[in-house]
């Protein structure tokens, strides 16, 4: 066995689930590099204890730092350090001996002594050097910028700045050192007083393909300073974007008006693929021709939108689906698509009419649709069908969800998109008759009753869709009773009705 190449053994490795690796690190070195490479792949910084401590002695080795692909940093250890630092000003304490700075070497030597020999402890030991070390503010950043810049194959990257002190200038090197030409995804996640900081004429990612967005802005009243960063800090860092940027999602937090950087952001050539989080709440994302510009800024190139309701935060956290449907129709009305493909509309804050109404808009070029989030009835998905059916472009794939499994509905999809190539169904309920009641097992009250299910059962036995071209189904109940039973059984009935399937999950 020895002797067999590492082409062999790669390809075995590929076939073994990922929590079997560490058990097998020791079988070959091809087993040891995959084990090794799953364990670090993603690290995350979020609290200086022991465990952030000993990624940190561990990411010292550049063998052990070149497998890190995803990076998540929230450095709330930071604000732990400047609220340490505060009461002792407020008390009125004296400040500590000022500490000797010592190399990354010799610090993370320390952690690692620290982490080994937890036990002793000695005015000249490690663990009290690593806390005089790790007194001050700055030493803490200082230790982040050294370890986080010795990791040169990040490819996702994200970082959450909100509910911390404002970013200094101290620690901005630390978050951007990641911005390596290895690089493709950025997720930031940041209170608007940050973007001023941050996001400076400088901020260039060289191959950035995605770029992720949610912006807090509560902490700031002025609607003028507002609309400032947006315009002049917020677009032009991702106008910079430009020539590399394929997926820009833009979500905020709360309410607020984003009109100015939508507006503001040049064309990018590049982009393909959009995602829209509007809050539920008034003013939504503030005037809606924001939207409608850059909607139209990019008809040439995008492919796919996503369109998502949000409640994350606001004044009353109460939804406003007229306001909200009105500002979406507002969005929407005046944008022409000839490029869209995909239309994507999720969340179960996402009105059904509203919903609608932007898939008759975008109906004629799309030819993957997905509709979930919000219960859909018979009727409902009647009607969605209508719009795309209706049309002289070709849908190829669809998912729909919530909605209730029913021979009828079966009979609907295929009749009305017999050219249908994917089919994903997040199903609520089984059932043999559409606008039958679902019940409920009287031993299992989340379970829904097994004679229904049967009874769904029974009614597919005689119908067939061999005029169908569905290859790919696949079905997520919520209520199925007896699940690995039923789940055999629901596959063997969609593999005899649909001839054409080839994969079922």
């Amino acid at each position: 066995m020895s002797t067999f190449p590492n082409e062999i053994w790669m390809h075995i490795v590929e076939y073994l689930p990922v929590q079997a690796l560490h058990d097998l690190m020791n079988v070959n070195s091809v087993f040891f590099q995959a084990a090794m490479d799953f364990r670090y792949r993603q690290i995350s910084f979020a609290y200086l204890d022991n465990r952030m401590l000993r990624s940190l002695a561990r990411l010292k080795d550049p063998s052990v730092a070149k497998r890190v692909r995803i990076l998540h940093v929230y450095p709330g250890f930071l604000k732990e350090a400047l609220d340490r630092e505060k009461e002792k000003q407020d008390l009125g304490l004296v400040a500590p001996a000022p500490v000797h700075r010592r190399s990354l070497r010799d610090k993370l030597t320390d952690i690692a002594n620290l982490l080994l020999e937890p036990k002793i402890v000695t005015p000249k030991h490690p663990r009290i050097r690593l806390m005089q070390t790790l007194k001050r503010t700055e030493d803490i950043v200082q230790l982040m910028l050294d370890v986080l810049s010795g990791l040169p194959n990040v490819t996702d990257y994200y970082v959450t700045w909100c509910g911390l002190p404002s970013i200094s200038a101290t620690a901005v090197p630390f978050l951007l050192t990641v911005f390596q030409p290895n690089l493709r995804k950025l997720s930031l996640e940041l209170s608007l007083e940050n973007m001023r900081t941050l996001l400076t004429p400088s901020f260039k990612v060289e191959k950035l393909e995605e770029l992720q967005l949610t912006i807090h802005s509560e902490n700031i009243d002025s609607v003028w300073e507002r609309s400032d960063i947006l315009r002049t800090h917020l677009a032009p860092a991702i106008s910079r974007l430009r020539s590399t940027l394929q997926t820009l999602t833009i979500q905020s937090w709360e309410p607020a008006d984003l009109s100015p950087m939508l507006c503001a952001i040049s064309r990018l050539p590049a982009l393909e693929e959009l995602v829209i989080a509007i809050p539920v709440e008034s003013p939504h994302l503030g005037d809606p021709e924001g939207l409608t510009h850059f909607l139209n800024a990019h008809r040439v190139t995008l492919r796919t939108l996503r369109l998502r309701a949000t409640q994350f935060g606001g004044c009353g956290l109460t939804p406003d689906l007229v306001s909200f449907d009105n500002w979406v129709r507002q969005a929407v009305v005046g944008v022409h698509l000839p490029k869209l493909r995909q239309l994507d509309i999720s969340s179960g804050h996402f009105p059904i009419d509203t919903s609608l109404f932007c898939l008759q808009h975008f109906a004629s070029s799309i030819t993957s649709l997905s509709l979930t989030g919000c219960y859909r009835s018979y009727d409902d998905v009647h009607e969605a069908l209508n719009l795309v059916s209706d049309t002289d472009g070709s849908l190829f794939r669809l998912r729909l969800g919530l909605v209730s499994l029913s021979p009828q509905l079966v009979d609907l999809i295929s009749s009305q998109l017999p050219g249908l190539i994917r089919l994903e169904l997040v199903v609520k309920y089984i059932l043999p008759h559409p606008f039958d009641s679902p019940r409920f097992s009287s031993q299992h009250p989340d379970d829904q009753a097994t004679t229904q299910v049967d009874a769904f059962l029974s009614e597919m036995e005689n119908r067939c869709y061999s005029f169908w071209e569905l290859g790919h189904m696949s079905l997520l109940a919520d209520f199925l009773p007896s699940r690995t039973h039923y789940e055999d059984l629901l596959e063997k009935t969609f593999r005899r009705c649909i001839p054409s399937i080839k994969t079922f999950s």
